[in-house]
């Protein structure tokens, strides 16, 4: 689904990312894992062509996207959820779901992916007249998830997914990456909560100061020596 090969990420003079390579497979969960100011964001916004000028192979099913403008990305289905959800507080739970599905690829299943999203997080369907900037941190993380959804991605982007929330809306979240995987939503996320996000995922990545210093099977990266000593510092 995407193969990233030899990439270099830059803001400006500054490179934050050095010669990565990854693969995300189809229908897979994948996770990079690494501290907060790794590189993570910064991955997640190369493959997204927003802000980093970046330089390497970035392909998507064995097109080459890396020159591609961002909405291009957008309409062959890459979705990205952005750390801290970025909602609109003033406008309706349903109306910030319908911003998901501004493209006109999304547009025209709009009534069937509310159904979707309706099915999957029921509590959106009571909240969706409240204004979003009311639900707790948890609820708009969901509004979040839920308006990507709205974008039909297949392959989703999600950004510190569990940053910040309660140990049950976590756990809820790793119960709907699950589901959408069933689903056959492909997943790259990028997260802080090692045991979380390798737990859910079937392969992962280790960051650290913007290069993979590690990889492999995430149950048996979990128990790894180099994720306890480069992460953990233990």
């Amino acid at each position: 689904m995407l193969a990233i090969e030899n990439v270099y990420g830059s803001y400006g003079d500054v490179t934050v990312l050095h010669d990565i390579s990854l693969k995300v497979d189809q229908g897979a969960v994948v996770s990079v894992v690494g501290a907060n100011g790794s590189g993570k964001t910064s991955l997640m916004k190369a493959i997204m062509g927003l802000e980093i000028k970046t330089r390497g192979n970035i392909r998507m099913e064995e097109e080459e996207i890396s020159g591609w403008p961002t909405h291009r990305r957008v309409d062959a289905g890459i979705i990205m959820v952005p750390e801290g959800r970025r909602l609109f507080p003033h406008m309706s739970v349903r109306e910030n779901l319908e911003m998901g599905s501004y493209s006109s690829r999304a547009r025209r299943h709009r009534r069937e992916s509310f159904d979707f999203v309706y099915s999957l997080l029921p509590k959106l369907k009571e909240r969706e007249k409240q204004t979003a900037g009311s639900l707790s941190g948890g609820e708009q993380q969901m509004v979040a998830l839920g308006r990507a959804l709205m974008a039909r991605p297949r392959l989703l982007l999600l950004d510190e997914p569990f940053l910040g929330l309660a140990p049950i809306v976590v756990r809820q979240i790793r119960s709907l990456i699950q589901e959408l995987k069933k689903e056959g939503i492909t997943i790259l996320m990028v997260e802080q909560n090692v045991s979380s996000s390798l737990e859910e995922s079937d392969w992962g990545y280790v960051m650290v100061n913007g290069s993979f210093v590690s990889e492999g099977k995430a149950k048996d990266l979990l128990r790894s020596r180099d994720l306890r000593e480069v992460y953990m510092g233990v």
